[in-house]
């Protein structure tokens, strides 16, 4: 659960305030969660797969959400 709510925080502010390509920042802390998982609580292979695409897709969906949030060019 906290890996998600990292993503998804993550995922709105760098939609927010940061460009589309930082929409690639998602795969190596995807990685990083799925090795400490892998260290800590000794995951199978398969659990690894279903978490990391749970993980990708939350912190891609909050990406989204954060950038409908940015202003419109007019707005200030």
């Amino acid at each position: 659960m906290k890996g998600l709510l990292l993503n998804t925080l993550l995922g709105l502010v760098l939609g927010r305030f940061g460009a589309v390509w930082m929409l690639a920042a998602f795969v190596p802390i995807v990685c990083a969660e799925l090795a400490y998982g892998y260290a800590v609580y000794n995951l199978g292979f398969g659990t690894g797969i279903r978490r990391g695409v749970v993980l990708l897709v939350c912190g891609e969906l909050a990406f989204l959400i954060g950038m409908l949030m940015r202003p419109l060019p007019g707005e200030t």
